[in-house]
């Protein structure tokens, strides 16, 4: 199936942040900017820096750190972002994360967090600082190392398949690349709080992954008691097509069904959901013609916990 984090990523336009002095050519004086912020019309992303609340409002939790990271760095270029803020930059998915402040790290000094940055007092090596988007972050392995030590089981698989994939179509044989640089992190940090639980997500990450949502719907059959995954599937279509079926599962077939796919622009590619609706129909009324396994498709309602998945299945008689 289509990616859909790509999808998200491009629909994600870049916020504009507006300074005080943007404000005023708007005709917004100082005593305006603080009555259109307790209005909500405004949002401050940081001291002297805002964004319209309905661009707000569109982002995901992504498009959140980016924006706020612009918003720290034009003002401090030297910053180093770090675990949820540098994934946001490497353009890896926040399955449910929910913390919105600015992950940064301080070397050599002491720094008190704030309301807005968790600034974080920890060794990175010159070579674990690189550029993304203009902004300095912690390299892609370091970043999963730190959040797949830190974020539960199912958002640390979603990170893990999203960064095999980008290293992958960066270069050739770059996923692998990638897992051993983590692998061997995670080797030279035996008592690090987390590790063992990375060492779990690592082994079971995948970058064949197609989105968060398929990432987290893997981890959570793993959890129900399957075992043998398969993923791509491919399925001749009608017409000479190839058609790719998220997962074969213990001889089961899954999909996982992202709302997005009905709603967003950038996934409908010029259609109306209700024809994406009639074309997903007709591609998985093909499917369950042509194959012999059971099939089910879920969306994300279905994998709020393992146990509403689970449920779903076993009213299709799907069990481990």
């Amino acid at each position: 199936m289509a990616n859909q984090d790509d999808a998200i990523r491009a629909s994600e336009k870049t916020v504009r942040l507006l300074t005080l002095d943007d404000l005023e050519l708007r005709g917004s004086s100082r005593d305006d900017v603080r009555r259109q912020v307790a209005a909500r019309m405004l949002v401050r992303v940081r001291r002297g820096t805002f964004v319209d609340a309905a661009e707000w409002d569109a982002q995901y939790i992504e498009g959140r750190h980016r924006a706020r990271a612009r918003a720290y760095a034009s003002r401090s270029p030297e910053t180093i972002f770090a675990l949820e803020t540098a994934a946001a930059q490497h353009k890896l998915p926040l399955f449910r994360v929910k913390e919105e402040r600015l992950q940064t790290v301080t070397l050599g000094r002491a720094a008190s967090s704030t309301k807005n940055v968790m600034r974080h007092r920890v060794a990175v090596d010159d070579a674990d600082v690189v550029m993304a988007d203009g902004i300095h972050v912690t390299s892609l392995s370091r970043t999963v190392f730190d959040l797949i030590r830190k974020l539960p089981y199912d958002a640390g698989v979603a990170v893990a398949d999203a960064a095999l994939r980008r290293a992958a179509e960066i270069r050739s044989g770059g996923a692998d690349e990638l897992r051993a640089k983590v692998t061997e992190r995670l080797e030279r940090s035996p008592g690090a709080r987390g590790v063992r639980r990375a060492r779990v997500v690592l082994a079971f990450a995948d970058g064949r992954s197609g989105s968060a949502g398929e990432s987290a719907s893997r981890w959570s059959l793993r959890v129900i008691g399957f075992r043998d995954f398969e993923l791509q599937v491919p399925f001749d279509g009608p017409d000479g097509q190839v058609y790719e079926v998220d997962l074969r599962f213990d001889r089961n077939l899954g999909e996982f069904d992202g709302e997005v796919k009905y709603s967003d622009p950038a996934f409908l590619s010029g259609r109306t959901p209700r024809q994406a609706l009639l074309d997903e129909k007709e591609r998985g009324d093909w499917i369950r013609g042509r194959s012999r396994d059971p099939y089910v498709r879920w969306m994300d309602r279905h994998i709020h916990t393992v146990d509403t998945l689970r449920q779903r299945l076993e009213r299709f008689g799907i069990r481990p």
